[in-house]
């Protein structure tokens, strides 16, 4: 669970959401519609509850749902790729950090400026309000986790329980299984509620609680916890080659640790490089790069 300050007077849905939709490449489009496209994705989030918890307003976790459009069927059908990100703050600092930034390349709604976005966790309404639903709790889910070990995992389950439903009740990519195994929505809850994987979970709350929340009061601490985490997931991802996890984590992280390792100390920086050799092999030119810096 989250800590207690999380349960507070204040009430409050759990959600702070920013949408950004744009669409460069396609001509003539009414961009009042996108703006109420925008107004209304935002509303959704910000008003539905999806947790029994009680928030704070100062509490509602950060989220940002930035949308591409590539094509315009026709003028109520909207397709192209939606990157969601989550933001938690840490612990004795203003720095906030990632905990999802994901790509889905299969957002395919139907929508019209008139229509009412419903809100129902147990029925399929349709594949906008599925896919809101979706993230909403993938990124609770992601938040709770950092804060306790499998914290996350009831929020999993009704994400699975929304995949379940669009799966059965509509034609819509992401759904299912897919060949587009690091991309899809469909791998990467799978991988987060595969007990095969419970590992990830664990590191993933060490990496937040025991590691960055520390980096404040004990850097250098900090960073050998960071490190310990990181030696971990090499062994996690060479004993689940196949996990999605692994990329999802780099994601999320790998800028983040460029700069947590900019001032460690030398023999710090070779032995995070070399994790990163592991886990992010196609990006090691970036992170050698610290190598050439001098001192800590």
């Amino acid at each position: 669970m989250r800590p207690l300050l999380w349960l507070s007077l204040g009430l409050a849905q759990e959600l702070l959401p920013i949408v950004n939709i744009q669409a460069p490449g396609i001509q003539g489009i009414d961009r009042s519609i996108l703006q109420q496209l925008q107004r209304d994705m935002a509303q959704y989030l910000s008003t539905n509850r999806f947790s029994e918890d009680v928030f704070a307003p100062n509490e509602r976790i950060k989220c940002l749902f930035n949308i591409i459009l590539t094509a315009l069927p026709d003028p109520t059908r909207f397709e192209g790729t939606m990157q969601v990100q989550a933001i938690r703050p840490v612990y004795g600092s203003t720095y906030e950090t990632l905990t999802l930034n994901f790509n889905d390349p299969d957002f395919r709604i139907n929508y019209s400026a008139t229509q009412t976005l419903q809100f129902s966790d147990n029925t399929y309404v349709d594949n906008l309000t599925a896919l809101l639903n979706f993230y909403a709790y993938l990124i609770l889910g992601m938040d709770y986790d950092s804060f306790g070990p499998e914290a996350g995992m009831p929020f999993f389950q009704k994400a699975l329980q929304v995949l379940n439903l669009a799966a059965a009740n509509s034609n819509e990519p992401g759904w299912q299984p897919s060949s587009n195994f690091l991309r899809s929505r469909y791998w990467l809850l799978e991988n987060l509620l595969n007990g095969s994987y419970k590992t990830f979970h664990q590191l993933f709350y060490r990496y937040h609680r025991e590691g960055l929340d520390k980096m404040h009061k004990d850097p250098a601490a900090a960073r050998e916890v960071l490190l310990s985490v990181l030696q971990d997931m090499v062994r996690f991802s060479q004993e689940n080659p196949n996990s999605v996890l692994i990329r999802a984590f780099v994601d999320m992280k790998g800028t983040e640790l460029m700069q947590a390792f900019g001032k460690a100390l030398p023999e710090q920086k070779q032995r995070f490089v070399a994790c990163m050799r592991q886990l992010d092999p196609n990006n090691l030119s970036v992170y050698e790069n610290l190598l050439q810096q001098s001192g800590p």
